[in-house]
C-alpha cells in the first residue's frame, strides 16, 4: 500500500506543477463560457418566454436568470468532467515517451499498482478541478438569483462530480493506454473537446436531436452525469415558477420544460431513475477498470 500511495502522490504532483496541462484542461469550459455569452443565453431566453406565453407575466425574470445560468453551469460542469479527466491522464502519456514508466517497473511496485496509481491521482486531480469550477459557479448564481437548493442538493452535485470524475478517468485510461506520444493525445483532446458540448448537450439540448443519436449520446456516462446535474441544479429553481404560476396550467410548462432540456435520461422509451442512471454509471466505470487491470501489462510487454 505504502507503494501505491507514494505512486500516487508523484503522479500528483507532476500534474499540479504543469501549469500548461492545467490551462489547457480549463480551455473547454472557457469556450461553452463564452458561446453561452454570445450566443446560446439569449437562444435559452427566447426558448423560455415562447414557451411560457400567457404565463411569462406570472414568471419571475431572476427565476429566468437562474434557470438559463444553471444550464451553463450544467454544461460547463459536463464538459468538464470530459476533458478535466483525460488531461489528467497525459502525465502517463507523457511518462511512457520520456522512459519514465521502464524506471517504475523496476521498483518494488507491481504493474497493477503502477497503472492504479496513474488512475487514482487522475481521479482525484479531476474531482479537485472540477470541484473548485462547480464552487465558483455556484458561488456566482448565488450572487445573481436565487438557486434554490439545499443543503442535501449541493452534496448531491460532489457526489456527481466525484462519480463523473472517476468514471471518466477509467474510461479514458483505456484510450490513454494505446497513445504513445503527447503530439497524438493533443490531437485527440482536439476532437474531443469539439464533440464533448455536443454530446452532453451542452450546445443543443439532446432532445433536438433524432431519437437514434439522442440513445447514442445518453450511453455515455458523463451525458448521464451531465443530466443528473441539470436536475439537482435546475429543480428548486422549476418548482419555485411552478409555485408562481400557481396550478393554472397544472404543471404542464415546467414538464415541458424538464423534456426538452433532458432532466432524465431515456434508453429506447424507458426513463431511468436517479438511482438507476448512478448505477448505470458506477457499473460502467467498475467494468472499465478491471479492463485496465487486464490490459495494462500486456500493452507494456509490446513495448
Amino acid at each position: 500500500m505504502r507503494k501505491f500511495i507514494g505512486l500516487t502522490q508523484r503522479n500528483l504532483l507532476v500534474f499540479f506543477k504543469d501549469k500548461t496541462m492545467i490551462f489547457f484542461s480549463m480551455l473547454t469550459p472557457l469556450i461553452i463560457f463564452v458561446l453561452y455569452l454570445l450566443f446560446l443565453r439569449d437562444t435559452y431566453v427566447n426558448a423560455l418566454e415562447e414557451s411560457a406565453g400567457i404565463l411569462l407575466p406570472l414568471i419571475h425574470g431572476s427565476d429566468v436568470d437562474a434557470f438559463v445560468n444553471g444550464l451553463l453551469l450544467s454544461g460547463i460542469m459536463g464538459s468538464s468532467l470530459i476533458t478535466i479527466p483525460y488531461n489528467c491522464l497525459v502525465t502517463l502519456i507523457s511518462d511512457r515517451e520520456a522512459g519514465i514508466d521502464v524506471d517504475l517497473t523496476v521498483t518494488p511496485a507491481s504493474r497493477l499498482q503502477i497503472i492504479l496509481a496513474y488512475f487514482t491521482a487522475a481521479a482525484i486531480s479531476a474531482f479537485l478541478m472540477t470541484s473548485i469550477i462547480m464552487g465558483i459557479g455556484l458561488f456566482l448564481l448565488q450572487l445573481t438569483a436565487s438557486t434554490f437548493l439545499t443543503v442535501k442538493a449541493v452534496l448531491k452535485l460532489m457526489l456527481l462530480l466525484f462519480i463523473g470524475s472517476v468514471s471518466s478517468t477509467a474510461i479514458f485510461m483505456l484510450i490513454v493506454l494505446f497513445i504513445r506520444t503527447t503530439s497524438a493525445s493533443g490531437a485527440f483532446l482536439g476532437i474531443l473537446s469539439a464533440v464533448s458540448g455536443f454530446i452532453i448537450g451542452a450546445y443543443i439540448p439532446l432532445s433536438g436531436f433524432a431519437s437514434a443519436i439522442r440513445n447514442f449520446c445518453q450511453m455515455f456516462p458523463a451525458t448521464g452525469i451531465t443530466v443528473l446535474l441539470r436536475d439537482t441544479l435546475l429543480s428548486g429553481v422549476l418548482d419555485h415558477v411552478n409555485d408562481s404560476i400557481g396550478g393554472i396550467d397544472q404543471g404542464l410548462f415546467t414538464s415541458g420544460i424538464r423534456n426538452y432540456f433532458t432532466f432524465q435520461i431515456e434508453f429506447f422509451g424507458n426513463a431511468f431513475s436517479w438511482q438507476q442512471t448512478c448505477f448505470y454509471v458506477i457499473m460502467i466505470t467498475m467494468a472499465a477498470i478491471l479492463a485496465i487491470s487486464l490490459i495494462y501489462p500486456k500493452v507494456y510487454q509490446k513495448k
